[in-house]
């Protein structure tokens, strides 16, 4: 089979998913607008297309998650993965989420975690895993994911810790392209997903009395980190070459 025909069959499949979760019609939409049109004053200037808006709005972000799985399915993603039920579990999990997602960026960032996660052809994520993962992803907003990504990219030459002058070339750079972001704020609010911890320096301090002066001179990446950006921050292809293999999974 061609590698045309067998994306046409996986596509076939995640149609075929769409239909056994019941997510591609969401009712919530119409739940919504009608709510919204009970309301005084505000219900009146509700324009009878706003429910078609939505329903294109939630349309797109779906067709992007599709894109990018479909994206990664080229002679990698067989019937078997795709019709597991774990997956097609996780696969409507997924679907609801990126429907309550307001920037739609970030849908790519759920695509990578089924990719990854289930399509890669290795051992597949677990459960507990899959729910972690996915909750990070619900809590955290596109531009923190892209703050992440940027961390490791820059730390990995460094094994993950930036410190005193290399902490400073990596907020030279940070600016450069998140520009108006207070760096350390940034971080140290992102010390809330376990992944990264502040490194703080301690001396003492001479004079009337004994006290302890307390710098922060950079941050770290901790060992779980690498895991959640080989399986969100990362494409599928980038973590098929980063394993060494091919996007048809040769060596």
């Amino acid at each position: 089979m061609d590698p045309k025909e067998k994306i046409e069959n996986v596509k076939l499949d995640l149609q075929n998913v769409d239909t056994m979760t019941d997510v591609k019609h969401n009712p919530v939409i119409s739940a919504f607008v009608s709510s919204i049109k009970t309301v005084p004053f505000l219900g009146d200037l509700i324009d009878d297309s706003l429910e078609y808006t939505l329903t294109e709005f939630q349309n797109r972000k779906q067709q992007q998650l599709l894109e990018v799985i479909n994206n990664a399915s080229v002679g990698s993603v067989t019937s078997d993965m795709v019709n597991d039920v774990e997956f097609i579990m996780s696969f409507a999990k997924t679907r609801n989420a990126v429907n309550k997602v307001l920037n739609g960026d970030k849908v790519k960032f759920y695509g990578n975690l089924l990719t990854n996660g289930y399509l890669n052809g290795k051992e597949k994520i677990s459960t507990d895993e899959f729910e972690e993962y996915i909750e990070l992803i619900n809590t955290l907003s596109y531009r923190e994911l892209e703050y992440l990504s940027f961390f490791k990219e820059f730390s990995n030459e460094y094994n993950g810790r930036l410190v005193y002058q290399n902490w400073r070339k990596f907020c030279t750079e940070f600016r450069k392209k998140f520009p108006h972001r207070d760096v350390d704020s940034v971080f140290k609010r992102l010390q809330r997903t376990g992944f990264l911890s502040e490194v703080i320096e301690t001396s003492d301090v001479e004079g009337e009395t004994l006290s302890l002066d307390i710098n922060s001179v950079g941050f770290e990446a901790e060992s779980e980190f690498s895991r959640f950006n080989e399986i969100v921050l990362k494409t599928f292809y980038e973590s098929q070459t980063a394993s060494g293999s091919t996007v048809n999974g040769e060596n």
